[in-house]
């Protein structure tokens, strides 16, 4: 497991051409929290969720707009899965190398068995998105599509959600 993820990160953003911010802040907890901190630095802000179904043998980190209800019960039904549920901080620890309130799709850099699925929002193509390299006073400005060749660069799967 990388232990230094946000370099890791960057290295790998580096190497794939992709042209990003980076700012550094106080720590962010909660998405939303960014805009009353001044910390969306002009881009569309997202939050992360680390999901499972019940019996763990699915995990999916699903980025949606900030601003947008997570509909456990329909994302289930838009890709074919039963019932979804947020999986335990261990599991996030064992399957990407992070901590509530640091998830990101950029983990999956972690993810050496392929055993997490991005579900991403439909909604931000076209987007400019902030989001942590796996660290919460970190934030990565880029465009929506770079996260897509970031994603597809490890060979992960993607869905996409539509609203």
């Amino acid at each position: 497991m990388i232990t230094d993820q946000t370099s890791a990160i960057i290295e790998r953003l580096k190497r794939l051409g992709i042209e990003y911010e980076l700012y550094e802040h106080e720590a962010v907890e909660h998405a939303a929290d960014r805009y009353d901190m001044g910390l969306d630095f002009g881009a569309c802000v997202c939050k992360n969720l680390f999901l499972t179904v019940r019996n763990e043998s699915s995990f999916y980190v699903m980025m949606l707009k900030a601003e947008k209800s997570a509909d456990l019960k329909r994302i289930a039904r838009a890709i074919g899965s039963s019932r979804l549920c947020f999986g335990s901080d261990e599991r996030l620890w064992e399957l990407m190398g992070q901590r509530p309130g640091m998830v990101s799709p950029l983990g999956i850099i972690n993810d050496i068995g392929r055993r997490v699925t991005v579900l991403l929002d439909a909604d931000l193509r076209g987007q400019k998105v902030c989001v942590h390299p796996s660290d919460n006073t970190k934030t990565l400005v880029l465009d929506f599509s770079n996260i897509e060749r970031y994603i597809t660069s490890f060979g992960t799967k993607m869905i996409f959600i539509e609203p």
